[in-house]
C-alpha cells in the first residue's frame, strides 16, 4: 500500500537517529568518565565524530528511493503561541510539555523500538538546551528536526549551529573567546571572526543610512521641540553586568557613573513601538528595510559629562553600529584598546562583545542612532535558526513581565522565593521607565 513506503523511509530515519545519538551519547559518557576537565573531548574531535556520522547519513539516504533530497530543508519554525503557560514569578521555564512533544513524536517515528535508554537520555539533554528558550510543543518538535540538520556534513552552513550545541549538551554555556577582551561576555559562538572594530564601508546596507543622515537628524530635532521627547532613563537589570550603579529609584541598575544616558526606543525584538516610529517615519523605514537587522535600534543620548562604565555587550553574534547625529564634539568610545571619536553621518561598527566604554566631554548632548547586525559570518539559516529562538525567549520574558506587571497592579502577592524582583526584567524596567522625563530640559 501507499502507506508502506513511508512506514520504510520512518524505519529508516530512526536507524539513522539512533546511531547519530549512540555515538553523540557515547561521546559524553567518555567525556564524563573522564575525571580531570583537560581530559575533556575537545570540540574539533566532537564535531569529527558528528560529521563521519552524517556522512554515513548522507550515502545511505542517497542510495535509499524515496528519501528526501539533501537539499531539502525542515519546516518552518515557529514561536510560542498564547496557548503556552506564561513564565511566572518563583518557577523556572518548564520544560515538561516540549519533553511530552518530543517523546510522543519520537513513539510515532520510532515504533520499531531501537532507541536505547543511554540514547533517550542524551536526547533528553538536548531537550534541555532547547527548552532554555521556552519553546512550545510544535516549536520543539520543529528544532528537533533542525538538530538531526546538524549532523550532514553537506549543511555547512549550519557547522556553527553544530558547534554551538554540541558544547551545550556537553554542559559548556560558550566556548573560549577569541580575544580576552571578550572574557566578559556571557554568550561567545565559536568559528566568527573577532575584531573589535570593523571597517563600515565594507556593510553596503549602511549606505542608504549614510545618504538619508540629515533626515534623520531632522527627526531627531523634531522630537527635541515637542512637549514630551519621547526618551527615557536606561535601565538595565541587575544581573546584566558586575560594571553598575543602583538606580536612585532601586529599581534596576545604570550603566553610567556620571551625567545621564536616556533613550529613544525604535527596535527591540518583540516589543511594539508603534508611536515612536510614527514620530520617525525616514529612520523607521530604514530600519525596516535593513538586511539581517537584529531587530534592536534606538537613539542613544549622553549628556556632557557623562561617563558610561567598561561593559560587555550579552553576545557575539550580532555587531553594533553607531550612525553619529548631534553633539559629537568631545564623545569617545573604547572598543578593547582602541579609542574612537567621531564624525556626524560617518557610521562606526564594532562587535560590542568587546569590553567597551564611553565618555562624552562636549558642551552639547551627544546624540547617536544606535542598531544591531547579525554578526556576517553567520549564515541566513543560521540566522532563522537563532532568530527564532531569540523571539521565543524575548516572548516568554515579556509573558513573565505581564505577569509581574499585573500581579503588582491588581493582585499583590507576598514575595516568593527564586521570583523575579522590580530590578530583574528588563521588560518591566523598560516599561516602568516610560514617561520618567517630564520635560526636555536635560537636553542641552
Amino acid at each position: 500500500s501507499s502507506m508502506a513506503p513511508r512506514r520504510h523511509v520512518g524505519a529508516f530515519a530512526a536507524l539513522v537517529t539512533a546511531a547519530l545519538v549512540t555515538a553523540l551519547y557515547v561521546q559524553y559518557r567518555k567525556k564524563k568518565k573522564d575525571a580531570a576537565p583537560a581530559a575533556r573531548m575537545s570540540r574539533n574531535e566532537l564535531t569529527s565524530r558528528l560529521v563521519e556520522l552524517g556522512k554515513s547519513r548522507v550515502s545511505e539516504r542517497d542510495s535509499f528511493q524515496g528519501e528526501s533530497s539533501p537539499t531539502s530543508q525542515p519546516p518552518p519554525l515557529t514561536s510560542g503561541d498564547s496557548s503556552q503557560s506564561p513564565l511566572v514569578p518563583g518557577h523556572r521555564r518548564n520544560s515538561a510539555g516540549a519533553g511530552t512533544a518530543i517523546a510522543e513524536e519520537e513513539e510515532e517515528g520510532d515504533g520499531d523500538g531501537l532507541r536505547s535508554s543511554a540514547e533517550k537520555e542524551l536526547w533528553r539533554r538536548v531537550e534541555a538546551v532547547l527548552a532554555e528558550y521556552s519553546l512550545n510543543k510544535i516549536a520543539m518538535v520543529a528544532a528537533r528536526k533542525w538538530v538531526r540538520e546538524m549532523g550532514d556534513p553537506t549543511k555547512t552552513e549550519l557547522r556553527r549551529l553544530r558547534d554551538w550545541l554540541l558544547a551545550k549538551v556537553n554542559g559548556r554555556d560558550r566556548v573560549a573567546p577569541a580575544s580576552s577582551w571578550q572574557s566578559g561576555c556571557p554568550e561567545i559562538l565559536g568559528g566568527l571572526r573577532a575584531n573589535p572594530v570593523w571597517p563600515a564601508d565594507t556593510f553596503a546596507c549602511l549606505q542608504p543610512f549614510v545618504e538619508h543622515a540629515g533626515e534623520i537628524t531632522k527627526e531627531l530635532l523634531a522630537l527635541r521641540e515637542a512637549q514630551l521627547s519621547g526618551f527615557q532613563p536606561l535601565k538595565i537589570p541587575n544581573w546584566a553586568t558586575k560594571h553598575k550603579v543602583t538606580s536612585p529609584d532601586g529599581a534596576g541598575s545604570l550603566s553610567h557613573d556620571a551625567g545621564d544616558w536616556n533613550v529613544f526606543y525604535l527596535a527591540l525584538h518583540e516589543v511594539p513601538f508603534e508611536a515612536n516610529c510614527g514620530r520617525c517615519p525616514t529612520t523607521s523605514r530604514l530600519l525596516r528595510d535593513l538586511p539581517r537587522s537584529y531587530q534592536h535600534a534606538f537613539f542613544s543620548a549622553l549628556t556632557p559629562g557623562t561617563h558610561i562604565l567598561k561593559h560587555h555587550g550579552p553576545t557575539n553574534k550580532k555587531l553594533r553600529v553607531h550612525l553619529p547625529l548631534v553633539g559629537v564634539e568631545g564623545a569617545e568610545l573604547r572598543v578593547a584598546d582602541r579609542v574612537l571619536t567621531f564624525q556626524p553621518g560617518v557610521p562606526v561598527v564594532f562587535d560590542d562583545s568587546f569590553e567597551h566604554e564611553a565618555w562624552h566631554r562636549g558642551p552639547e548632548t551627544r546624540v547617536v542612532l544606535v542598531f544591531d547586525l547579525w554578526h556576517p559570518d553567520l549564515s541566513d539559516r543560521e540566522v532563522f535558526f537563532l532568530s527564532f529562538l531569540q523571539r521565543s525567549r524575548m516572548r516568554a520574558d515579556m509573558r513573565a513581565e505581564k505577569a509581574l506587571r499585573q500581579g503588582r497592579e491588581y493582585e499583590p502577592q507576598p514575595a516568593q522565593p527564586g521570583a523575579l524582583d522590580a530590578g530583574d526584567n528588563f521588560y518591566q524596567l523598560l516599561h516602568d521607565s516610560k514617561g520618567v522625563l517630564p520635560d526636555n530640559k536635560w537636553w542641552v
